[in-house]
């Protein structure tokens, strides 16, 4: 499901959601605008690997060539193709060693939040961002709301380290976002989501409850492919969203809410007319 709005009011200026939304979209900008080998060059820099973090900088430098990164080949069709028997067939690259090497890991668990893999990546993250993250700085605050911010990226981080300790780079700010739709599940279930749901090529809008919307996106698009899905399949960190979401739950009533002012801004209704299907 595609998120397009919600019906819950704030009290002030989502500054700092605002602001975090520029950066994402200037640092992809900045990276898009790189030829080719300094864009991959810049993402292995920036970018968290979690093989660094567990083995140590050192080792991580001596066995990163025995880790070469492999992406499927892909036919004229755009399907994946396969050996006689069924494999999929894959071709491997080599790692820029010194780029790889030149951020500590400690440093790249924060940077990595700000790159993204692609428009599709970039645009998803930065909607869902805007939509839930205005309620939760309004809640925390513009300084809190930094940390809660931070805090649930870090966590989701770690959590995918625990399950996948890859050679690969992390990026993305799926974590850190997903952590503000955990804190948004908890204080705002029955505020109502205007959404886009694909059905196959019909695509159809629907009104629900955020408890419902957030609740499909940590269960079915998250936690059923993550535990039964075996090993994270097409480059989605889904414990990096299980850990950010977890961590957001957990923060929300952790740090103090900030006194709420006596005028909230009025929210624009979402209609039982506005959607094809209500729930």
């Amino acid at each position: 499901m595609i998120p397009i709005r919600d019906d819950n009011p704030t009290h002030g200026t989502p500054i700092l959601t605002v602001t975090l939304i520029v950066i994402n979209v200037l640092v992809f900008l900045f990276q898009a605008t790189m030829p080719e080998k300094e864009g991959e060059e810049f993402v292995w820099k920036y970018g968290y690997i979690p093989a660094k973090l567990v083995v140590g900088p050192e080792r991580f430098r001596e066995e990163l060539q025995e880790h070469q990164p492999t992406t499927p080949v892909i036919d004229q069709f755009g399907r994946i193709r396969v050996d006689p028997f069924g494999r999929p067939l894959r071709v491997q690259h080599e790692a820029p060693l010194e780029a790889a090497t030149a951020t500590p890991a400690w440093i790249s668990l924060f940077t990595c939040m700000f790159l993204h893999g692609g428009w599709a990546h970039l645009l998803g993250n930065m909607l869902y961002l805007w939509i839930f993250g205005n309620n939760i700085e309004d809640r925390l605050g513009h300084a809190l709301f930094l940390v809660f911010y931070l805090g649930t990226g870090l966590v989701g981080n770690f959590a995918h380290t625990y399950f996948n300790a890859s050679w690969v780079p992390l990026v993305g700010a799926s974590g850190a976002i997903s952590g503000v739709m955990g804190g948004y599940i908890l204080v705002h279930p029955h505020a109502h989501i205007l959404a886009i749901v694909p059905l196959g090529w019909y695509w159809f809008t629907a009104k629900l409850p955020a408890w419902v919307f957030l609740g499909v996106y940590i269960v079915l698009q998250n936690l059923f492919p993550a535990t039964l899905g075996g090993r994270e399949e097409g480059g989605v960190a889904y414990w990096a969203h299980i850990g950010g979401f977890a961590a957001g739950a957990a923060l929300i009533f952790l740090l103090p809410r900030r006194p709420v002012p006596a005028y909230a801004r009025p929210a624009r209704p979402i209609h039982d007319d506005d959607a094809d299907i209500i729930i």
